[in-house]
């Protein structure tokens, strides 16, 4: 026994021995920070000599172009000299001409005179669609040279017409073809002619996919002929390739159907395939049946991943044990979302932070190290643009970084020097990375609280489905989520319990709240900064306070429902009534319908609570001052496109992305006033506003002219609130308007409508009583 004890306390030595030299690594302790800087050859030694004189240890050097082998051995050579960890960033990989199917970017709203100039910088040729405005219909179809990205189009009267043009681009998209062999052979030939040895760390593979480039199909070739053979392989029988695509003509070959070009996109366009020659009649299709957007998405994904895959295979048999990472450029907090996949690929993804996206930097990093936590596979390395800024925020951003347990970090001096004294400070504050904590909430919710850290973990919207929002009214917030409880009973065996926990705060002061449960088990509670909440338990009811941090509740076995907010509607709907009956509806009625529901309530309050909550929410629709107009709800706008995203206030908003030059783009709202007041015009404008919006009210009748009007800038400085961290509520004016039925007509107008792209993006109108002010995401209080 003796002998067994001695043998178990070296074991235990031993493990503590291999901890804490591993604990000592500086590998284990510390992540790697260096500097991206591009490839010049007249100067690249000098620069690595002073990057080493300031302290720097890790370079990445980004190619533009390949070099000739010449150059590259230079370049090899000076890199091993230089005493620097380094690595290559492919920065140039090559790009193929295509038509680009993008009907929400490239449109053009229609005028009496017919006659249009276009400009498309990097065009070459345009398909030009003319479809009536209210019914989409192929009405014109022709294809009109570009001289210097520009040409006129002359299509007579179209004023109750929209263009739609899909432009052939220059470099529209990776080039997984010609240009993939080509540029891969010229690689691996310089790699046989001087392979890289001392210092070298390995390979980013930049990537430069985005939504356009992924709706843009390539005119090589031999793009067209791998395309044809995964149709072939995936529909072997043409009918079946008929029936996925919808097509209503009789295919011949698979090549018929790899020359067609769709339409429509996501929502927008025309549902028609065409040739981009017109040797084939247009082929319309039920856009919302047809699988030819998914296939062919299927299919560039599947070849991206084996090129790239063959990529690292090739690299790494000359420089094995190299790392190589796919640096993807962080999504434009503007854009469209990728489809999933091509955010993703299965290699290690490293992101490429610009500078002009610095200020949305933090909640774009903090949702996708969310998103990768929860899949196991955070990020390995983070590119931040240099652009000269105040080094103290740029070292408190690296400290983020590193919170976020990313490993290598590198400062890319985008033509901008950066001073010693700010890489000494960078080099001095830099960190060892961290696990990330997160305390996530639904992502609907983001607009009634805000991005923030508790000292639990960072507050961050999140998609995950077992985050259920509560409906429990406009004052307290709250979502509920099952956990698994994990026991051992009296025998030593694991009992596995599923409980509920319960997150509620209040968007403003604290308070005292009342639940009321439906099972006894044992309940905790403590907010998000570890502070435990005291729980005063009699019976069902449980009563508990609530302030703006969020409280945790744990341990109910099923969903518990709120008395305070039944208090609250009742209440409500009492004060409500004392102003009589509101336009066109009866108040009894209501409050006999709202009182039904109550009696439900108290005599089972699982099936009641929700009744209660509806008939409320009637009530309070039914004297409401004011119209509370999702954005994205017009049928007559100009815009590109509806984006969905649940942080909004229907899930969706209105948006516009013109690469073109245009002079702006209206949205028409139907506007019915029960009251004659004095009204205020709110616009809810996501994302940085800019530009300025021109309204005009006008009566309900054809060929009306409008009874008031005005102009309004969209700036920062003159919002009144912000929700979800990136919305901003603005004024747009006030006007006296009597109750009756009206046409709203928003305009925005861009800064500078010959300097594309253009963006802008709208989720709420609000036209409210002078004196109602907008908060949140929710209708305001009255």
């Amino acid at each position: 026994m003796a002998v067994g004890r001695l043998w178990w306390r070296f074991v235990a030595a031993f493990a503590g021995a291999v901890v804490a030299l591993a604990c000592a690594s500086p590998q284990a302790t510390k992540g790697v920070l260096g500097v991206a800087i591009d490839y010049r050859p007249d100067t690249l030694a000098e620069q690595l000599t002073t990057l080493k004189a300031y302290g720097v240890e890790a370079v990445a050097i980004r190619l533009r172009e390949l070099p000739a082998p010449e150059a590259w051995e230079s370049l090899v050579q000076t890199a091993e000299q230089s005493g620097l960890r380094w690595r290559v960033w492919l920065a140039n990989l090559p790009r193929a001409d295509g038509w680009s199917v993008a009907p929400e970017r490239y449109r053009l709203a229609g005028n009496a005179e017919g006659v249009y100039p276009i400009q498309i910088a990097d065009g070459v040729r345009v398909l030009l669609m003319v479809s009536p405005r209210e019914t989409p219909a192929l009405r014109l179809q022709t294809t009109l040279e570009l001289r210097d990205g520009r040409t006129t189009a002359i299509v007579g009267d179209t004023a109750e017409s929209v263009l739609l043009l899909y432009p052939l681009r220059r470099a529209a998209l990776p080039d997984l073809w010609e240009g993939w062999d080509t540029y891969r052979d010229r690689l691996l030939h310089l790699l046989r002619h001087r392979p890289p040895r001392a210092g070298f760390q390995g390979w980013i593979v930049q990537s430069e996919w985005d939504v356009v480039s992924l709706s843009t199909l390539p005119v090589s070739p031999l793009a067209q002929a791998e395309w044809e053979g995964y149709l072939k392989t995936r529909y072997p029988d043409l009918v079946d390739l008929e029936r996925a695509w919808d097509t209503s003509i009789k295919l011949e070959h698979h090549r018929d159907a790899a020359r067609l070009i769709p339409l429509w996109r996501e929502g927008r366009g025309l549902p028609f395939l065409v040739t981009p020659d017109g040797a084939t009649r247009p082929q319309e299709v039920d856009s919302n049946r047809s699988e030819f957007w998914n296939d062919w998405r299927a299919y560039l994904l599947s070849r991206w991943q084996q090129l790239l895959e063959g990529l690292r295979t090739a690299l790494r048999a000359h420089t094995p044990n190299s790392e190589f990472v796919v640096l993807q450029t962080a999504p434009h907090p503007a854009e469209l979302p990728l489809p999933k996949g091509f955010d993703a690929p299965p290699l290690p993804v490293g992101w490429l932070m610009p500078t002009a996206w610095r200020n949305g930097w933090r909640t774009q990093l903090l949702r996708e190290t969310l998103r990768r936590e929860r899949e196991g596979n955070l990020l390995p390395l983070v590119v931040l643009e240099w652009s000269g800024e105040d080094t103290e925020r740029a070292s408190l951003f690296q400290a983020f970084t590193r919170e976020m347990g990313i490993e290598r970090v590198f400062w890319w001096l985008n033509g901008v020097e950066m001073p010693e004294t700010a890489w000494k400070t960078l080099r001095e504050t830099d960190t060892p990375p961290e696990t990330p904590a997160f305390q996530p909430f639904p992502l609907a919710l983001w607009g009634l609280t805000q991005i923030q850290r508790y000292r639990s973990g960072w507050w961050v919207p999140s998609d995950q489905p077992d985050l259920v929002p509560l409906l429990w009214g406009f004052e307290i917030i709250g979502f509920q989520r099952g956990t698994e409880v994990r026991t051992l009973d009296a025998q030593g065996g694991l009992q596995i319990t599923r409980q509920l926990e319960l997150c509620l705060w209040l968007t403003e002061g604290e308070r005292v709240i009342t639940l009321r449960r439906f099972d006894r088990s044992p309940l905790s509670a403590f907010d998000l900064n570890g502070e435990p909440v005291r729980l005063e338990i009699r019976g069902d009811l449980v009563r508990l306070r609530v302030g703006t941090t969020p409280v945790r509740i744990r341990g109910f076995q099923t969903e518990p429902v709120c008395e305070t907010s039944v208090d609250d509607w009742t209440q409500r709907v009492a004060n409500l009534q004392k102003r009589g009956n509101p336009l066109g509806q009866d108040a009894q009625v209501l409050r006999f319908n709202f009182d039904n529901a109550l009696a439900l309530y108290r005599r089972n309050p699982a099936q009641g609570f929700s009744l209660v909550r509806i008939n409320w929410f009637e009530f309070e629709r039914a004297y409401q001052p004011y119209r509370w107009i999702e954005a994205e709800s017009t049928r007559v706008h100009e815009f590109g496109t509806v984006r969905r995203d649940v942080a909004m206030s229907s899930g969706a908003t209105l948006w516009l992305g013109s690469p073109m030059p245009i002079t702006g783009a209206s949205a028409t709202y139907p506007l019915n006033l029960r009251e004659t007041a004095n009204y205020t015009i709110w616009l809810a404008v996501r994302g940085t506003p800019s530009g300025a919006v021109v309204w005009q009210v006008l009566p309900n009748a054809d060929d009306a002219k409008p009874i008031a009007e005005g102009t309004a800038l969209l700036r920062v400085e003159r919002a009144v609130s912000r929700y979800a961290d990136q919305c901003y509520w603005l004024p747009l004016g006030d006007v006296a308007l009597r109750s009756g039925e009206y046409l709203l007509r928003l305009r925005w107008q861009p800064d500078a409508p010959t300097q594309p792209p253009h963006y802008t993006e709208w989720d709420v109108v609000l036209v409210a009583p002078i004196g109602i002010q907008p908060k949140q995401v929710l209708p305001p209080l009255h």
